[in-house]
Formats: structure tokens, C-alpha cells, sequence
């Protein structure tokens, strides 16, 4: 049997035949935690693990785009998870070590940059939340103006951390914007009496005004036009308040000048009315008074209106009378004036119309009067005629009286076919061929003259015939 020579063992402290294991470098874990807090990696760049330092970085900078695309609270909160998930790692990593060593310096860096990321958050968040805060005092107190002013003031930060908040005060001041525009056209409303301006101002100040955040923007708007409304002058104010109440109720702000409507338009259409009449435009005035007794007939006002529109209705009936007498018109179409006196014993005065009233001018002045206004009648004559012979009589040629041919003529009196109106009703009330005598056989005719002439009647003859008429018995 043959033996051999065990080998002794090697030294204590010699290497193990092959590739040494991998070493652990010690670490710092309190410096590494407070690095990735910081959501930039830094914990992981602290301990040389490049990958997971950009992992880190490339994941925060993923999650601020999508907070700021996507303006939800959710990416705020992994934002908050992404970074205690690195914390986590971090120490993981950093406490796999058998050996841990602490470096002052890392920490003191990974802390201030840390709490400078942070305070930067608090800082932004704050700010932001600020803005926010003097956008939503401003729209609370109806101001426009600082709203503008307040949210100008929003940057990209503020999106960043509050970015449903400024997207509200972008569409506040969008808001405003249009309740600017609906501004100018209520002014333009008042101030040109344009009731288009006055509807599309409310077209765009209605979704507006259903909006309960816009409460005191829009109200601010309705009120400037309430106020602008009662300013009014008379006539342009029931212009506007005729259209409002035609408008259906929202129930909303925009009813507030409808509320001032029934206040404010009774004294308008009075004011109104009552103007057009000083300036005698008596069809509009009496129009204007007949809206007011047909619209409020149980308002204080409506009794005025009711003697202005007798007054109205007087003054178109009389300028009507005026123009048919002007016209010559008046016998074919005879037309009332209420205001006259009514048809009645005793004295008359008559305005004369026709061919027949040649013979006013023998009548006494206050029989024969040319102004309707004082009058009672209207007495119509149709061309004068021939009535019974009063006296034929003989005559010679002025030039040859002596040998000259006799040439006999008949006088006949004066007919004068007359029609009596009672200009209170412009009701035919007489109508009869007046018959005159008077004068014949004048010493001289006319070369014209015929064989039958007409008698000259006296004033006296005139006014006897005529004043059955104006003399009623």
C-alpha cells in the first residue's frame, strides 16, 4: 500500500481560488432618504446608482407634465407616493451594506436641497392659492376689474400646483369679458333707446346670470342697467319697459328690471304722453295715454291719462274738421267734433261752405264765423238757383234807347239749397232750399244779362232767410 503526503492547509488570510465577491460600499441611509425625499434622485446619485437616479428624475418629471395637462389632484398625490417609494428604495439600498458610515456633508447637502424642492412646493402652493383666493374675493364682490387684475398675475408655477384653481379664474375672466360685452350693449340700450341692444345684451348676460358663481359679477351688470333704466327720459324708458314686458321671467337676476317695470312706466307713459301733446303731436299723445289707461288701469296716474286722452281725442277731432274745411271736403265726408256745443234753441254760430255762401258776408260776424272751434254748425249751400218770378221788367238798348228794341226780364228770387251739420255729432240735423226776395228791376243790366235774372236780396233778406238755421226756434 502506498501513501502520500497530505498537503498542509493553507495559511489563514490567503484567497479563496477565484473571483472575490463583490464588496458593499458603506453608506450614509439618513443622507440617501433625504436626497430622494427631494424627488430629483439625489440619494440615488449619492450612492452612484446612476439608473435609478434618472429613473427617479425621468418619473418626477413625467408626473409634474401630467399635473400640469391634466389639472388632476390624483397626480399630486402619486407625485407625494413616487417620492416615498424612492425614500424607501433608497434606504433599502443603502442599509444592504454589513457596514454603514455617515457623511456629514451628504446630509447637510440632500437636506438643504430637499427642503429647498419643498419649500418651493409650499412656496408655489401658497402662491397660487393667494390668487386664487383674490380671483374668487373679487368675483364675490362683482368687481371684473381685479378679477382681470388677480388672475394676471398667474404663471406657469402656479398651473403647475393649482391648476384647476387658475383654469376657474381663466374662465372667470372669460367671464368677465363677456360681461363686459353685455355691458355695452344695455348701455348702448339706454343711451340710443335700441331695444336690438337691449336683447342681445340679454342674450348674453342670461346663461351668465344661471351660473351661481357669477352671481355677483352678472348683478353688478344688472344693476348699472336698472340704475341706467329709471334714469331715462320719459319716452325712451317705455321703450325699453314695453319689451321687458314681453320678456318671460327667468327667474333669475336678469328679472330685476322687471321689478322696477310696473314702479317706473306708469310716470313714463305719463311724462311721454304729456309731452307729445305740448308739442300738439295728439295722435301719438292720445295712442301714449291709451296704453297707460289699458296697461295700469287701477294706477293713480290713469286719471290724468283719461283727461288727457279726452283732450287728445278733441284736438284730432278738430284738426280733422280744420283739414276738411281747408279741403273743401267737409260737406261729402262730415266729421264730428265732440268738443262743440250741441244743437240747440236759440243762437248758433255756423261756418258757411259751398257756392250759396257768397251770402255770409251779408250775415252778422258772429253768425258767419270761419274757426270751427267756436262753432255749432256746419251749414253746406249748393249753387244758388231760381225761385218764383218776383217782376219782369222792360229794357232798351243803353246805346239806342229810343228806337232801339224793348227786351223784358224776369226777376226771380234767390233758392239756395242748404244742409245743416251739428258739429258736435256731424249728424245732418236740416236740409232745405232757402228761398230770398229782394231788389229787381235795377236801373241798368249788364250786356250779360239774360232774360231772367235773379233778384238782389238785402241783408236783411240774407239774414231772414238764413236764420231759422242759426236762430233755432
Amino acid at each position: 500500500m502506498t501513501y502520500e503526503q497530505v498537503p498542509p492547509p493553507p495559511p489563514q488570510g490567503t484567497p479563496y481560488p477565484g473571483r472575490p465577491p463583490k464588496r458593499l460600499r458603506p453608506h450614509d441611509p439618513l443622507a440617501v432618504a433625504l436626497g430622494n425625499a427631494s424627488l430629483l434622485g439625489l440619494g440615488y446619485f449619492l450612492i452612484r446608482r446612476w439608473f435609478f437616479g434618472i429613473l427617479g428624475l425621468a418619473g418626477t418629471a413625467v408626473l409634474l407634465v401630467l399635473m400640469y395637462q391634466r389639472k388632476d389632484a390624483a397626480y399630486q398625490f402619486g407625485l407625494i407616493a413616487w417620492g416615498l417609494l424612492q425614500v424607501l428604495h433608497g434606504l433599502f439600498l443603502a442599509t444592504r451594506a454589513p457596514e454603514r458610515t455617515a457623511s456629514i456633508p451628504k446630509r447637510i447637502v440632500a437636506a438643504v436641497i430637499t427642503l429647498a424642492v419643498v419649500a418651493s412646493g409650499v412656496v408655489l402652493k401658497r402662491d397660487a392659492a393667494d390668487v386664487a383666493d383674490r380671483v374668487t374675493a373679487a368675483r364675490r364682490a362683482g368687481d371684473c376689474a381685479k378679477v382681470v387684475q388677480a388672475q394676471g398675475e398667474v404663471w406657469f408655477g402656479d398651473r403647475l400646483v393649482s391648476g384647476k384653481d387658475m383654469d376657474r379664474g381663466d374662465g372667470d375672466v372669460e367671464t368677465c369679458g363677456r360681461l363686459d360685452t353685455a355691458r355695452g350693449h344695455l348701455s348702448a340700450a339706454a343711451g340710443l333707446t335700441d331695444v336690438s341692444s337691449l336683447r342681445q345684451g340679454y342674450d348674453i348676460l342670461g346663461p351668465i346670470a344661471s351660473d351661481p358663481r357669477q352671481q355677483a359679477t352678472a348683478g353688478v351688470v344688472m344693476d348699472r342697467f336698472v340704475k341706467d333704466l329709471q334714469a331715462m327720459e320719459p319716452c325712451a324708458q317705455i321703450t325699453m319697459t314695453a319689451w321687458l314686458r314681453t320678456r318671460k321671467l327667468s327667474s333669475t337676476l336678469l328679472d330685476r328690471a322687471n321689478a322696477v317695470v310696473p314702479r317706473i312706466e306708469p310716470n313714463a307713459l305719463l311724462a311721454c304722453a304729456d309731452g307729445y301733446a305740448s308739442r300738439e303731436n295728439w295722435v301719438t299723445a292720445r295712442a301714449t295715454y291709451q296704453r297707460l289707461i289699458a296697461t295700469y288701469p287701477k294706477a293713480k296716474q290713469t286719471a290724468r291719462a283719461r283727461a288727457g286722452l279726452v283732450k287728445a281725442t278733441l284736438a284730432i277731432e278738430l284738426d280733422n274738421v280744420r283739414s276738411l274745411l281747408l279741403d273743401g271736403a267737409y260737406c261729402s265726408s262730415p266729421a264730428k267734433y265732440s268738443g262743440a256745443k250741441p244743437y240747440h234753441r236759440g243762437f248758433n254760430p255756423a261756418v258757411f261752405l259751398g257756392d250759396g255762401s257768397q251770402y255770409a258776408d251779408q250775415l252778422p260776424a258772429a253768425w258767419s264765423i270761419d274757426d270751427p272751434y267756436r262753432a255749432t254748425i256746419i251749414v253746406c249751400t249748393d249753387t244758388p238757383g231760381m225761385g218764383a218770378a218776383v217782376q219782369t221788367c222792360p229794357y232798351v238798348p243803353e246805346t239806342n234807347p229810343y228806337g232801339g228794341e224793348v227786351t223784358y226780364v224776369t226777376f226771380r228770387k234767390v233758392t239756395v239749397p242748404t244742409k245743416v251739420y251739428e258739429l258736435r255729432t256731424g249728424r245732418l240735423v236740416a236740409s232745405a232750399t232757402v228761398q230770398m226776395s229782394g231788389e229787381a228791376c235795377p236801373y241798368r243790366l249788364s250786356s250779360s244779362s239774360t232774360d231772367v235774372e235773379s233778384v238782389t236780396p238785402s241783408d236783411a233778406q240774407v239774414q231772414a232767410a238764413f236764420r231759422p238755421f242759426v236762430v233755432r226756434p
